[in-house]
């Protein structure tokens, strides 16, 4: 048996405030090697425009927003919570909002081993068995702590 599957699964539910975001949109099905090499430069990106627009990166949220197509990762926003709404649009930065309401919070280590699965038995095991209903309106979205992160999911 997995040892994973005996790990329990730490999920709260919780409403949360919309979040101002500054991101750098990935293709991933037009990437060529490595995504996660591709996410991490954008992360990078996203960092150095932030500092450049005086702002601290390291005081900031850091938040993924992975675009699926069935199970299959197509595309990745790679942004950063900004603390006021600012339209400074570029050719490859843009902002938005991120909706806020009622979300389950899955937390869990920064394990790219076992990041996936632990996702899979959230959405296999936990949500069945706690009648949650998955939001399709708002997206599901990943923050970024230094040896954590927190996978929120919207729930009617």
């Amino acid at each position: 048996m997995n040892i994973l599957t005996e790990q329990p699964l730490h999920v709260i539910i919780q409403d949360l405030t919309p979040a101002f975001i500054a991101y750098v949109s990935c293709q991933l099905q037009q990437a060529t090697g490595s995504y996660n090499e591709q996410i991490r430069d954008s992360f990078q990106h996203i960092k150095d425009w932030a500092q450049q627009c005086g702002y601290d990166p390291s005081a900031l949220k850091v938040i993924g927003i992975p675009r699926t197509n069935g199970a299959q990762l197509v595309g990745y926003e790679c942004a950063l919570e900004l603390p006021e709404s600012i339209f400074q649009d570029t050719e490859d930065i843009q902002t938005k909002q991120l909706p806020g309401g009622r979300y389950a919070i899955l937390s869990l280590e920064k394990d790219s081993n076992t990041i996936g699965e632990t996702i899979g038995r959230f959405f296999a095991e936990y949500v069945p068995q706690h009648q949650l209903i998955v939001d399709p309106q708002r997206p599901s979205y990943e923050v970024y702590y230094e040896h954590t992160m927190d996978f929120c999911v919207p729930i009617l």
